[in-house]
């Protein structure tokens, strides 16, 4: 039975078995590293224009190769759209090179915001945002959601995934998320959320509608499933009051997730951060999948698997620090992890927000071979 059979049996509940999706990597150098350099694509990285046109020939080819080796059952459509879940691709706003160093890149977004990403040790900051008042939001100059550049071949791809066996999905920018990365410094945001109210609602509206001109762009083109990054948590809890997300945000996640139910279509949410809160929310939504669900971070799988494993596709589940973890400890908490959530439930197994740069080809290599033999085990 073919990757993308089995992942929609499993979100449909139809046959209790484990997929795999791999979130990402924390650069490319890594990937480099643990997969070889010809099973990644050479679009990735960004270029100092803005990247748009099909993917080549050779890169969905190492496209496959790269999700055959993770055993990935899903494939980002679009350029860069498999590396890094919810960043990248055809539906988040388009981001070019200005700057390289020997340790750092800096980039700069279409919407003029830049972002600084350092390597040994990661880390990545934006500066420079375009919008530094919310009562000037008639300044902003957004993309034009509907210029055919921007779907270009990405039919082609997801055709093309889809006849190798391939779950299909889109990147797009998210709603509170996409505030703070491209337009709006993140500590102004939390203080208008109070002061400003009315600022931070209309800034949200505009992201929205820009964003779901793209997604109905990307379903029309046949994709799966469209995927979102929206951070909306610490290990402390929610990052804002509940009833602001309700206020905010939720309206357009609803939006969103039956603008793709409409297409047959799933939406897939990332949000770090205990949640717990608005969990219910989240479901009556319409969201059909969320990762990482990280129990370092307050999020108990167990406990959403009795209260919400028949309502939403529960992906992730795996501890901040797993990789740093001995191999012995890697197995163990594999097992009790899969075993756990095997039954009665619809589960994907997916890494923490990345594999980390630090980890060593042969522990990758272990991870990988566990992977495979427990998730297998009872299919």
């Amino acid at each position: 039975m073919i990757r993308r059979e089995l992942l929609l049996l499993v979100i449909n509940r139809k046959i209790e078995f484990i997929p795999s999706w791999t979130m990402g990597f924390f650069n490319v150098e890594t990937a480099r590293k643990l997969l070889g350099e010809k099973n990644i694509p050479d679009d990735i990285e960004p270029e100092e224009a803005y990247k748009f046109g099909p993917t080549s020939l050779e890169n969905r080819e190492k496209n496959i190769r790269y999700a055959e080796i993770l055993d990935n059952f899903a494939i980002g459509v679009g350029k860069g759209g498999n590396f890094s879940f919810g960043h990248g691709g055809p539906g988040e706003f388009r981001e070019r090179l200005i700057e390289k160093g020997e340790n750092y890149i800096i980039t700069e977004y279409e919407t003029g915001v830049k972002k600084r990403v350092n390597s040994n040790p990661y880390f990545y900051y934006y500066f420079d945002y375009p919008l530094m008042d919310l009562d000037r939001l008639d300044c902003l100059i957004l993309p034009d959601p509907g210029d055919s550049k921007r779907y270009e071949g990405i039919q082609d791809d997801v055709e093309f995934y889809k006849s190798k066996g391939f779950f299909t999905y889109a990147n797009l920018n998210g709603f509170f998320s996409a505030m703070h990365y491209f337009f709006y410094p993140y500590d102004k945001l939390f203080e208008d959320m109070i002061l400003n109210k009315k600022g931070v609602i209309s800034l949200a509206n505009l992201i929205g509608n820009f964003n779901l001109e793209v997604a109905e762009n990307l379903l029309k083109c046949g994709v799966d499933c469209i995927t979102f990054c929206e951070d909306l948590g610490s290990g402390q809890g929610l990052l804002f009051n509940p009833k602001l997300y309700e206020e905010i945000f939720w309206p357009w996640h609803k939006k969103l997730a039956d603008l793709c139910h409409s297409y047959d279509a799933f939406l897939h949410m990332h949000s770090h951060g205990n949640i717990m809160k608005i969990f219910p929310k989240i479901i009556k939504a319409g969201i059909d999948m969320i990762n990482p669900l990280d129990p370092y971070e307050g999020m108990d799988l167990r406990l959403l698997k009795r209260e919400y494993g028949r309502k939403i596709v529960l992906v992730g589940g795996m501890h901040k620090f797993f990789f740093s973890w001995s191999k012995e400890e890697m197995e163990r908490y594999f097992i009790s992890t899969i075993n756990s959530m095997r039954e009665n439930s619809a589960y994907i197994w997916m890494d923490n927000g990345g594999i980390p740069e630090d980890i060593t080809v042969d522990k990758f290599q272990f991870y990988l071979s566990i992977s495979k033999k427990y998730r297998y085990s009872e299919l």
